[in-house]
């Protein structure tokens, strides 16, 4: 029969009722310690008045089951509240004894320490630590029409709305909008999504979330990357989260397994406090797959409304397996300049530092330091290496060939062979991914595809236009039967060598990667006459230059070098530039060639006196450009080139620039050839012996310091100041009609005013 409700009052408020008594009693008796026991008493059986209704319908059901009496209904309360006693205290026990979230945090740190970039080679006692080069990536709202699926990407205009947010961020707004709490992450390839991911798992499982952003939430981070569980998916169908996270966490080390309690991550997914990232939607390969995957996990978001998930993919991945449920789709933005030169300068100090055993001390410091600033330099320098090192998976390739040959101009053949072979191979078989065609195997048909882009002066194809070329290739391939369309497919949307910026318009991911590979097809079909009839033609010349440089880098470069020698005199100045490359990143050139090619360019220095001369040929070819402008009358292209020549011999930890320390050091004999170059050419007219005459005479001190009066008097005098305002925009550049000491002006380097002290410095060295 039914308890009447008075008695199940009692029950319920009676524990109550208890405590307060006895908190009050202790409270006028002023004993404090007893009352605030008894305080904590009465804050326990709050809880028992709100969960006692339930114990009390138990009790009357198995009261019910033994008769019905009241007595026997008050022996099955008790019992029924001890069962849910000893549960509740076993399984608080056990976690408080078994330690399993500390457990579970520290093998994710273990899982996600390393600096991972998969498909590059590297020594296992050299793995970086990740916190010590992570560098956090900016991610836009994006819709998915306007992500872009290449491996570069020209630039356009960002949204406002969330412009320069990081992961961070969209964290910290996890935790107040509900908006926020379903992410859908795309990028390109190599565009850092799983780095991100592993560095997020890193700072919550080490408990620093606030690294990510002052107001992260705190979260139970559960990193899955979906090529790993999507088998286990895909035989059971109706998996539940719990249980998939469950089997994942025991499996995260083979030592010493985890043995995560009975519903434990059930719970705490219960409670909203798990964080789920879910790594690499593009890796299942499959369509079909891939998106009955996207539908489970759909069917997760539904069971769990208020949990927090983020999920990556490649855009063309995402596109045909799109989430139903309500997400925000973001897209990882390209590197700034700043992030460049940020996570080179990470990279170099922690792998300097790996590599003297972990020790660190100024001196580490400062060769790191160097080393970084040389390759942000080089990067600079070159504006093609510069847009390749806005993608990270780029950009730590760059470093990584780098550091290996201390230099980059001469081995970018180096660099573009290894892209390749990660892109076309290494990347996928590092995940796991299975692949019909080697990298070799791809190559080779890409490689007579950018020779005829590179023979039709073009970038951009389409399939109807190669279509023949590639069904020739590909039919040379042994037990492969695929079609141009299912080859381009695989190169765009896996192996990203391909980009497409509209329908039916495809070509290289960048310009460089067509060059390499048309340089390495004319070396393995020797068709080296391409180039040299490219050298007769100066409107093809600017094309094929890269080009050029590439198959240099690959061969013997003397037929070349000859090539441009004997259409002397009219070889122009770019052409002897070329040459010039040829003999420096030549792989080899024969010692007569060699020869010739240093007389040429020796010619325009024979004005100078000696010993200025020899030292000027013994460090050839620094001064040819210098030399060929001045003794042609090119004198603001000579003062370009000037300030050129400056920077290469006098930075010396390669900042890209010249500072006043770097023009007090600058070597007295470069210092001597540079003057009279000018001075000669000139006959007397230019030259920084010139400017320093001029400076002492209208009143300037040689102490390195400024004086506004006589600065302006000086600059006047060389007509560098006219009517309250500098003229360099309209220096006259003529010795019959320029005034005495206009040039050089260096104003290329450093603008209108902040080369001033830089000068200031150099005219007063007493060498000069």
């Amino acid at each position: 029969m039914p308890v009447p409700k008075p008695v199940q009052a009692l029950f319920k408020w009676t524990p109550s009722g208890l405590g307060v008594f006895l908190t009050g009693h202790y409270l006028l008796n002023q004993d404090v310690v007893q009352t605030a026991l008894a305080a904590f008493f009465t804050g326990l059986t709050a809880l028992w008045v709100k969960f006692s209704d339930g114990f009390m319908k138990e009790a009357e059901q198995q009261a019910e089951k033994a008769g019905g009496s009241f007595a026997q209904w008050v022996f099955a309360l008790l019992g029924t509240l001890g069962a849910a006693v000893k549960k509740r205290t076993t399984q608080l026990c056990w976690e408080l004894t078994s330690d399993f979230e500390g457990k579970y945090y520290k093998r994710l740190e273990y899982v996600c320490r390393r600096f991972q970039t998969q498909g590059l080679e590297a020594d296992k006692d050299r793995v970086l630590n990740l916190q010590q080069v992570f560098v956090p990536v900016q991610i836009c709202q994006r819709s998915l029409s306007r992500t872009s699926p290449n491996l570069l990407r020209r630039l356009e205009e960002r949204e406002d709305s969330f412009r320069g947010k990081d992961i961070g961020d969209f964290l910290a707004l996890m935790g107040t909008e509900p908006d926020f709490r379903r992410l859908a992450i795309l990028g390109a390839p190599g565009s850092g999504k799983t780095t991100m991911m592993r560095y997020l798992t890193l700072m919550y499982a080490a408990r620093t979330p606030r690294k990510l952003h002052p107001n992260a939430p705190q979260f139970i981070p559960v990193l899955l990357y979906l090529r790993d569980v999507y088998p286990t998916i895909l035989q059971t169908p109706d998996l539940p989260l719990a249980d998939l996270v469950t089997d994942w966490a025991k499996n995260l080390q083979k030592t010493d397994p985890l043995k995560p309690p009975t519903g434990w991550f059930a719970k705490k997914l219960s409670q909203n406090r798990c964080l789920i990232l879910l790594d690499g939607l593009d890796e299942v390969a499959d369509e079909s797959q891939r998106q009955q995957i996207s539908r489970w996990v759909d069917q997760q978001m539904y069971e769990y409304p208020d949990t927090p998930f983020i999920l990556t993919s490649r855009p063309l991945g995402y596109e045909k397996a799109q989430l139903k449920e309500d997400v925000m789709v973001l897209e990882v933005e390209s590197m700034t300049t700043e992030q460049i030169h940020t996570f080179v300068r990470n990279w170099y100090l922690a792998t300097e530092v790996k590599s003297q055993d972990g020790e660190i001390d100024l001196g580490i410091r400062e060769e790191a330091t160097q080393q970084a600033n040389r390759l942000i330099a080089e990067i600079e320098r070159q504006p093609a290496l510069a847009e390749m090192a806005s993608n990270p998976l780029l950009l730590t390739m760059i470093a990584t060939v780098h550091r290996r040959r201390a230099s980059l101009p001469l081995n970018r053949v180096e660099l573009y062979r290894e892209i390749c072979q990660v892109l076309l191979e290494k990347r996928q078989r590092a995940k796991g991914m299975t692949d019909v065609l080697t990298a070799d195997q791809k190559q080779s048909v890409l490689q007579p595809l950018a020779l005829d882009l590179t023979r039709r002066d073009t970038l951009k194809f389409t399939l109807a236009e190669v279509r023949p070329l590639l069904q020739a290739k590909l039919a040379t391939l042994p037990g492969l039967d695929w079609t141009p369309e299912q080859f381009l497919k695989q190169l765009r949307e896996v192996d990203a060598l391909i980009a497409k910026e509209q329908e039916d318009v495809f070509e290289f991911a960048h310009r460089s990667f067509q060059e390499y590979l048309t340089a390495t097809e004319i070396k393995e079909t020797n068709q080296e006459g391409l180039l040299i009839e490219a050298l007769d033609d100066p409107e093809s010349l600017e094309w094929w230059a890269d080009t050029m440089r590439l198959y240099a880098a690959q061969t013997d470069t003397s037929t070349l070098i000859d090539a441009v020698l004997n259409h002397l005199p009219e070889a122009s100045l770019d052409t002897l530039l070329l040459a010039i490359d040829f003999w420096q990143m030549g792989r080899m050139v024969q010692p007569a060639t060699k020869q010739a090619l240093l007389a040429k360019i020796t010619q325009p220095l024979m004005v100078l006196d000696e010993p200025t001369l020899t030292w000027a040929k013994q460090v050839q070819p620094r001064y040819f450009k210098l030399a060929y402008c001045l003794e042609q009358g090119a004198w603001r292209q000579a003062d370009s080139a000037t300030y050129e020549v400056m920077v290469e011999v006098g930075d010396r930890d390669h900042k890209g620039y010249l500072g006043i320390p770097d023009t007090q050091q600058f070597p007295c004999e470069d210092l001597r050839t540079i003057d009279q170059l000018w001075v000669q050419y000139s006959q007397g007219k230019f030259g920084l012996s010139v400017q320093k005459q001029i400076y002492v005479e209208t009143g300037n001190s040689l102490d390195g310091q400024y004086h506004d009066g006589t600065w302006l008097l000086f600059c006047e005098a060389i007509g560098w100041w006219k009517e309250g305002s500098y003229q360099f925009a309209n220096l006259k550049a003529n010795p019959e009609f320029s005034p005495r000491g206009e040039f050089p002006s260096f104003v290329n380097g450093y603008g209108e005013y902040g080369y001033l002290w830089w000068v200031i410095s150099l005219l007063s060295r007493r060498d000069l």
